[in-house]
């Protein structure tokens, strides 16, 4: 899953404009996501909510909408929250989003053997 942190003001009210834009999103891709849009909280007049994206779902987004690779991020996952916030402005719809969490896979360390990055005809064009 990919989590999105956002914040607005009223989240009552917005949460119905959010789950349309998903609705929207899900209709472009012909495809039913797990997306899940819940409350956080509030504290000094703002609203405070996750988004929960399903990486399969980001992945079909993104073979429909390549121009999401555009966008500034060393990750899909940056350049999906990026793309998603311009679509969002584009629909007079103000949140600051930022990605929370990104899945990782978990994996055995390894060593590099020097020996098979070194040449002796490397090392003397280097003397």
């Amino acid at each position: 899953m990919i989590v999105i942190s956002g914040s607005c003001i009223n989240f009552d009210r917005e949460r119905q404009k959010i789950i349309e834009f998903i609705g929207e999103l899900e209709w472009g891709v012909h495809s039913k996501s797990n997306c899940e849009c819940s409350s956080n909280g509030s504290a000094l007049g703002w609203d405070f909510f996750q988004l929960y994206f399903d990486s399969e779902f980001v992945e079909r987004l993104f073979d429909v909408h390549p121009d999401i690779g555009k966008e500034e991020g060393n990750m899909i996952e940056q350049q999906f929250v990026l793309w998603i916030s311009k679509q969002l402005k584009k629909r007079k719809l103000e949140y600051h989003l930022k990605l929370s969490d990104v899945p990782y896979e978990h994996t055995q360390g390894f060593r590099l053997n020097p020996e098979n990055y070194r040449d002796d005809s490397e090392l003397e064009k280097l003397r």
